[in-house]
């Protein structure tokens, strides 16, 4: 699956065929971690240029449950990937409830490693 965040129809579709009765994401879910996930990057000194091949699990649930509950709810979650031409959903899945609601899902390159290390000196 590969579908840009500005087609709204594609991504509610998918969020709807694992969607339950509750713990549920919808497009604006997406957005909303997009843009957390850009700020974020920018706050860190990640430049644009290595945004490409990022990967991030969102989980607009998220929450931490107390050990005397002895489970976890499922929730709705999906992974954003940064392409070329912009993000992209890549996957939709429901699964237990994460304690973040951001989750890095891939490997830095050395060289995103190293353009966070460059900003980072330079104040």
């Amino acid at each position: 699956m590969k579908i840009n965040i500005k087609n709204e129809k594609q991504i509610t579709e998918e969020l709807n065929k694992v969607n339950a009765k509750v713990r549920n994401s919808d497009y604006q879910s997406v957005v909303v971690t997009v843009f957390q996930i850009e700020k974020k990057l920018e706050e860190k000194g990640l430049p644009k240029k290595y945004w490409t091949g990022l990967k991030f699990w969102g989980d607009i649930n998220a929450q931490k449950f107390p050990n005397a509950y002895k489970w976890c709810p499922d929730s709705t979650q999906f992974v954003v990937e940064r392409f070329a031409s912009g993000w992209f959903v890549t996957r939709v899945s429901r699964m237990r409830c994460s304690e973040r609601m951001v989750t890095l899902a891939s490997v830095l390159t050395d060289e995103q490693k190293e353009a966070i290390l460059e900003n980072f000196k330079h104040f």
